[in-house]
């Protein structure tokens, strides 16, 4: 298996203050963008031990490993004497870890350092592919506090960069969301206390109903104001009622369903038995740039760390094509569309565990009419907006420990104006 190194970084700036916990006497540092505690009304900064901050549960779906640690903190000095501490333990979204030298073992009361946590990092399970860090701030001066200004964390992962974007992501994505209304009229031949829409009930359209909305007999209740329906299966599509409907009757029955999503850029599935769907066309990266920044992450103990190459970053433009057999599920489609893209302003890479932002790029168009095969089309363009590839292999490499500088130096600060 291909497997590339990644780094998940934990910044402990103002964008992110809704996502981590903070605790007693810790607190964000808006505008300088850093962990640090809490001072009181004196300017003193508290003594207590067990002051900790939480980050947010990252989730990168493709993670095969966990292999690296770093925080990047400021501490305070004195005569060469440390004031300030932080110190870790490591949770699988669940239960919080810390390394006893053997072992991860679950413990709310024991802390790690950040040496500990990158020498044993590679054997915290990735089970649930789930990682938080519970950091610990502490001091032994008042006047003085640790400031962190991120948690990083090298990775493994299998991801592919497109194929998590598209079928890992956007396809999941719009599969959960897109729940357009339907309607299934017929008449009744006989007093039916239930509805088989496998069977004698049988929809024209091969819908794939995840959920009953209602059921009205619209002969004797034309302002559907009863609803009829007692229980839905999912499993044998069998609605029963809360009374038979006699025979002779029309039934209305209401429901949502869910649209097969397709990526394609053929006409595969523009099959009448494909239909009703949505497909995923003409797929283009545009406006690529490589980055310059690279990241890295350091093992302190032993110098020794991985520098993640910058990656390539672009968008991907798509047109999304609505295919029905209906123009009424063409135009509630169209309207679920939208509905979407509305109240999803970004897409969740489940593979980086990453948001890229959605952009809608040309509104709905309904310009087509049915074709022979009774089917109606529309379409709308949107983009995934600088979408991360990370092509180039990481390189291993050896931190600066120690600057010696001999001789004669001269260093020019910088020269001033007239």
């Amino acid at each position: 298996m291909r497997l590339v190194k990644l780094i998940k970084e934990f910044a402990f700036s103002e964008d992110s203050r809704r996502k981590i916990t903070l605790g007693t006497s810790v607190r964000l540092n808006a505008a300088s963008h850093y962990l640090q505690l809490q001072e009181n009304s004196l300017g003193n900064y508290p003594l207590t031990a067990d002051l900790f901050a939480k980050t947010w549960v990252a989730t990168p779906d493709s993670v095969r490993q966990w292999l690296g640690f770093e925080a990047q903190v400021v501490h305070a000095f004195e005569g060469g004497a440390q004031l300030t501490n932080v110190k870790f333990r490591l949770s699988n979204g669940t239960n919080q870890y810390y390394w006893n030298g053997t072992a991860w073992v679950i413990s709310t009361t024991s802390w790690n350092t950040e040496i500990e946590i990158a020498d044993n990092i590679s054997t915290f399970p990735v089970t649930s592919k789930k990682l938080q860090v519970i950091l610990n701030l502490s001091t032994t001066d008042r006047e003085f506090t640790p400031k962190v200004y991120a948690v990083k964390v090298l990775y493994s992962s299998d991801i592919q960069f497109q194929e998590d974007i598209l079928y890992r992501s956007l396809v999941r994505s719009l599969k959960a969301s897109i729940r357009p209304r339907g309607r299934h009229i017929f008449r009744t031949t006989a007093s039916t206390p239930t509805i088989d829409l496998k069977g004698a009930q049988k929809m024209d359209t091969p819908y794939n109903v995840s959920s009953i909305e209602g059921v009205y007999n619209n002969t004797d209740d034309p302002n559907h104001y009863t609803n009829l329906s007692a229980s839905f299966n999912p499993s044998t599509w069998v609605i029963t009622l809360t009374a038979p409907i006699i025979s002779g009757k029309d039934v209305w029955i209401d429901f949502l369903w869910e649209p097969e999503v397709a990526v394609t850029t053929g006409q595969d599935y523009s099959e009448v038995e494909k239909v009703p769907c949505l497909i995923l066309d003409s797929i283009n990266l545009v406006d690529c740039t490589e980055l310059a920044k690279y990241n890295t992450v350091v093992n302190r103990r032993t110098g020794m760390g991985w520098k993640v190459h910058a990656p390539l970053r672009g968008s991907l433009e798509i047109t999304l094509i609505m295919l029905t057999d209906k123009a009424t599920d063409q135009v509630r489609l169209a309207d679920e569309v939208k509905r979407f893209f509305m109240n999803n302003p970004v897409l969740r890479s489940f593979g980086l565990d990453e948001e890229f932002r959605l952009w809608l790029t040309s509104e709905y168009d309904y310009g087509t009419t049915a074709n022979r095969g009774d089917i109606s089309t529309g379409r709308m363009g949107f983009r995934v907006v600088d979408v991360l590839f990370f092509l180039k292999e990481a390189e291993e490499f050896h931190s600066v420990e120690r600057l010696y500088l001999t001789g004669d130096m001269n260093v020019q600060i910088g020269e001033l104006g007239t």
